[in-house]
Order: structure tokens, then sequence, then C-alpha cells
């Protein structure tokens, strides 16, 4: 389903209904703060500490990845909002209404993750460029700062902001699949962060579960710098990265879709 096949008035419809409910307003919110201000108060300590820390800490430092760093906490934000898209019409009962006026279960998932999609996209890409730039006002002063015409820095804001999105729409297939508000936050917080104790887990047999984390491939994705460490072995290529960013879509994606076909 593309949004070519998808009638203009139910992707109007769709629109109308994620920008009219205050809980959008309130999650986005909600994302803006932790992700400009955390990332905000991350930089002011580094500049503030510069001269006393460490070789080891300078070295680690990220004049990319630092002033993103509260998107750790914001990219829940966006899952609840990719949950709150779709679970709130089916715990109320009005997705028979939304039924009733667009009977083609498949056409109405696809306009609400198209709008839905575009919508948390355009958020989080704006999110991510102003915490970068914002970073960059303060690093500026003790010449730690990046322009975005730096080898890898554009890329790295860019893949910040998609990370973000492809969130919010595991949220919002998790949402489908579920239809419980409580219970699809639940699960899409231990999709992003729950998971990653279990892979640790295995980590004596395989290192391919943490190269499959959400967080793990946000590590490389909103960073310049190729991953060091002990634990570098624990972080995907930026080819993988990429690749599992297409594979939570699908998966979740499919789900929520599968779950809609079945029954209202």
């Amino acid at each position: 389903m593309t949004m070519l096949t998808v009638p203009a008035a139910v992707l109007r419809s769709e629109w109308i209904k994620l920008r009219t409910v205050r809980s959008t307003y309130v999650v986005l919110a909600v994302t803006l703060g932790l992700g400009l201000v955390l990332g905000l108060l991350d930089v002011i300590s580094v500049t503030s500490h510069w001269a006393t820390m460490s070789a080891a800490a300078r070295a680690g430092f990220d004049p990319v990845g630092d002033p993103l760093s509260g998107f750790q906490l914001a990219e829940l934000g966006l899952g609840a909002l990719g949950v709150l898209a779709i679970s709130t019409e089916y715990s109320t009962g009005m997705i028979r209404g939304t039924l009733a006026a667009s009977p083609r279960r498949g056409t109405v998932f696809a306009a609400k993750a198209l709008v839905l999609g575009l919508f948390a996209l355009t958020v989080s890409e704006l999110c991510a460029f102003a915490a970068f730039f914002l970073g960059q006002a303060v690093l500026d002063r003790r010449n730690l700062g990046v322009s975005l015409l730096d080898h890898d820095v554009l890329r790295a804001v860019a893949c910040a902001g998609l990370y973000m999105a492809v969130v919010a729409m595991v949220g919002f297939g998790l949402g489908a699949l579920i239809r419980h508000t409580a219970g699809a936050m639940a699960a899409m917080f231990a999709v992003v962060f729950l998971a990653y104790p279990a892979a640790r887990a295995v980590e004596g047999f395989s290192y391919l579960p943490d190269h499959l984390l959400l967080i793990n491939a946000a590590t490389v994705l909103a960073t310049t710098g190729a991953p060091a460490g002990q634990h570098a072995a624990r972080i995907p290529t930026l080819g993988f990265a990429c690749f599992d960013l297409v594979l939570y879509l699908v998966v979740f994606l499919g789900l929520g879709a599968w779950r809609v076909s079945r029954d209202a």
C-alpha cells in the first residue's frame, strides 16, 4: 500500500485525529524537552570540566553524539506517540466508527502509518538538528564544535532523527498488535531497552543479538567515530545498523497490519 493508493480523504482524517488529540502535544513536549535539554546539559558539563578531564575522557568525547545524548530517553516519547496513535481508538471503541467510514482495514492502517511516519520523521529530524546546533553553540566556546560539512556529521544527525522515527513506528506496530495502551507501552520499552540484558546473556555464543538491538544501532547511527574499547564488538557496523531499522519497520508494521486485518 502506497500513499498513491490511499484515498486523500482517509489521509486527511487521520491527520486531523493526530493533530487534534491533546496527548500528541504532551508527548511532543516531553520528547523535545528530553531531546534538547539533556543533550544541552551534557555538553555544558563537558565544556565546564574540559580542563580537568583525563586524556582518555577527552579522546572519548564525541561532539556530535554528546549533543544528541538526550535521545536515549526522548525516543520513548515518540514510541509512546506511536502506540497512542492507534491503541486509543481500540480502547475507546472509536475504531468501529473509523472502519464504518472506511471499511478497508488495510487502507486505514496504511493511512495511519503514513501520517504518523511523516509526522514523526519531521519532528525527530527537527529535534535532531536543533539539538546539534544548540550543542555546537556551547562547544564552540572552547573550540570543540564541528560543522555539518565535516566528515560524517550530516549523516549522523540525519540518522539520529531517522532512528527516532523508526522507534515511533515500532510503537505504532505494537499498538496495533496488542491494542492495549499500557501493554503496548511496556512492550515498546522492552523492545528498545530491556532486550539489552537478554543479548548480553548470550554474548559468549554470539554477538548477533547485540547487533540486532535498536539501542546498539543508535550508537553507531548517531555518532561519527568508530566504536572503540572492550565493548566495541557489541556495536554493529553502519550498514548493519541501517539493516536493523529496515528490519524493525518490516517486522512491527507487518505484525500490526496482520492484526488489523484479522478483526476489529
